[in-house]
Order: structure tokens, then C-alpha cells, then sequence
């Protein structure tokens, strides 16, 4: 990952980037550093994944796409995870448009990604007092990886998922995902 630019932004210079460019960056304590695209893979899966929750989630609960900035104060990090579920009342940051209180949090890894989102990114997103879950999709095999706590004072318990016919449980909200229905229409295009 490389700086956008050498100077330190504030908050809002970094929200006046966005706006401007109309782009997505990660904020990193005053560096941002431009999003990439993604793959055909890679927005059929998170497509699933919001679809998936949005019909299973409790009504006080909503799964956000990857449009949704999540900030974490205690890093000084503007992050954009693939799929975030928040539930009332949501934490907003208005002045940088994010939220400060997912519950679940959701990463399609590609190839280019994958170290990142599970090593820093997690690390980042783990000094969230609301986070319980991490989901990590592999997008180019049926492998799905969940790392979950009851509370921010407890240590992260991880489970692996494979294959077709596989449910992949979400202990943060008690229901499971089909991998089917994960992976439906990932290769078909």
C-alpha cells in the first residue's frame, strides 16, 4: 500500500479528497491510500453476502455494502470493509461520512488483499469495542474463515468452513449462510 500523497491530512481534508475525486481511500492517521476495483469474483460474493443478511438479520440490525466507511478511533483509520452489519442505535461520524459500531464485519479476499485483511486490517478493525465478528471469503475456492468474540475483552475464536453443502455459522447473530448461496453466480459471468 502506497501514500496517496506525503502530507498528513485532517478528517476533513481527507472527506474533501473523497468528495472531490469522488474515489475511496483508507484513512491511516493523516496518509490515505486509493482503494482498488475489484473482480467480477469479488462483487458477486459481497453482492450475496448483502442480500443473504438482509433477509436473516433482526429489523434493528442492516448489512451495508462496501460504499460504507467504518472509522476506528483508537487507530486513527478510515477503513472499507466489503460488507459491515451495524444495528440501532449506529454510530456515525458524520464530518468523514462512517460508522464507529459495526458488529460483523465481512472481507472478500483476492490475492492482492488477503495478508492485508487478515493480518494489519484485522488487527485495525479488532480495537472496535462493538466488533464481534470477522468473516473472511476466500473468492477463488469454497473457504470461508470467521474469527468471533463475545466481547471486547475476550480473545477471538476462529472457525474454518469448506465446501459445497457447507453452512457457514455466524455466532455473532446466531444464523448460518448457505456456501452455496455465498458463492451463487461468483463464476457464471
Amino acid at each position: 500500500m502506497n501514500p496517496l500523497a506525503k502530507e498528513h491530512l485532517t478528517l476533513t481534508e481527507y472527506q474533501q479528497l473523497e468528495e472531490e475525486t469522488n474515489s475511496r481511500y483508507e484513512y491511516h492517521d493523516g496518509e490515505v491510500f486509493a482503494m482498488a476495483g475489484g473482480t467480477l469474483e469479488h462483487s458477486a460474493i459481497t453482492a450475496n453476502v448483502v442480500s443473504l443478511l438482509s433477509n436473516l438479520l433482526p429489523d434493528n440490525c442492516r448489512p451495508f455494502e462496501s460504499n460504507l466507511k467504518v472509522y476506528v478511533t483508537a487507530a486513527k483509520k478510515g477503513l472499507y470493509p466489503d460488507v459491515s452489519v451495524a444495528c440501532r442505535p449506529v454510530d456515525r461520524m458524520r464530518e468523514i461520512n462512517a460508522i464507529t459500531n459495526p458488529i460483523l464485519l465481512v472481507e472478500v479476499l483476492s490475492k492482492s488483499t488477503a495478508n492485508y485483511d487478515r493480518g494489519e486490517k484485522f488487527w485495525f478493525f479488532s480495537q472496535l469495542a462493538s466488533l464481534r465478528e470477522y468473516v473472511l471469503i476466500e473468492q477463488d475456492s469454497w473457504k470461508v474463515e470467521t474469527r468471533y468474540r463475545e466481547s471486547a475483552d475476550k480473545n477471538w475464536e476462529m472457525a474454518y468452513f469448506e465446501g459445497e453443502g457447507t453452512q457457514v455459522a455466524l455466532r455473532s447473530f446466531g444464523l448460518s449462510l448457505p456456501m452455496d448461496q455465498l458463492y451463487k453466480n461468483s463464476a457464471d459471468f
